[in-house]
């Protein structure tokens, strides 16, 4: 009895010895040199102050027996509370960390940093494909620097409000399976996530030659630049 009545009142002096010295750092160590309004900037810090040592300690010097309880909560509330202000300030790294993290988990998802700068993953197939918009339309793009213009297919076109059936189909291009022809067009909005291109040149498909729309050239010429790094396509508007 005598021990947990010692270390009871062991704890109220360290508490004490505490709270006192916080209150001499809070009224010594703050004021700016020359302030002429030291109790006018001080005065309601000090007694935000003793509201919070008394909603503490208050409870302590209550109920003495209740002291490891009240502390074990007290340092639970200031972990939690150190997560939260780690979190606030390291809310920039956690943004770009839950991206990557996106990105890996949905390949083809344009991932924007606060820079502007787009990352796409590379998919299970080793090829970079890019949800996009053309003309507000959803399409979705492989990434292809062989191809001098970005080219859409038939669906995809018309999905955009492109008739393929209006077009002339006259240009003349090289593929995987021999020689082709493409129609010649301008798209007028292209999107990716927030970058935006207007009056983009491009081609159409003709029927069954292609299977995907291809992110040529034509439209990565118009970014800043360009570069591969491991698995990552970065975009640089």
């Amino acid at each position: 009895m005598f021990r947990g009545g010692f270390a009871g009142t062991l704890v109220l002096v360290v508490l004490g010895i505490i709270m006192f010295a916080a209150i001499l750092a809070f009224l010594t160590g703050v004021d700016m040199p020359g302030d002429d309004t030291m109790f006018s900037t001080t005065g309601p810090r000090i007694v935000a102050l003793v509201a919070l040592l008394i909603v503490i300690g208050g409870p302590m010097l209550a109920a003495p027996r209740q002291i490891p309880a009240l502390l074990r909560g007290l340092v639970l509330w200031a972990l939690l509370g150190l997560v939260l202000v780690g979190g606030y300030a390291y809310r920039a790294e956690l943004e770009d960390a839950g991206r990557r993290i996106m990105g890996t988990l949905w390949p083809g998802t344009a991932i924007e940093d606060r820079a502007g700068t787009i990352t796409v993953v590379r998919d299970q197939s080793r090829q970079y494909r890019i949800k996009a918009q053309v003309n507000d339309a959803p399409v979705d793009f492989v990434f292809d620097t062989g191809a001098s213009a970005v080219t859409l297919t038939q669906e995809d076109a018309r999905a955009a409000g492109i008739d393929p059936e209006t077009l002339s189909y006259t240009v003349p291009v090289s593929t995987a399976n021999g020689t082709s022809s493409v129609a010649a067009t301008v798209l007028n909005d292209l999107q990716i996530g927030s970058l935006r291109l207007s009056r983009v040149r491009a081609f159409v498909a003709r029927p069954d030659v292609l299977e995907t729309s291809l992110l040529g050239l034509s439209a990565l010429d118009r970014l800043k630049g360009w570069r591969v790094e491991g698995d990552r396509l970065i975009l640089e508007p």
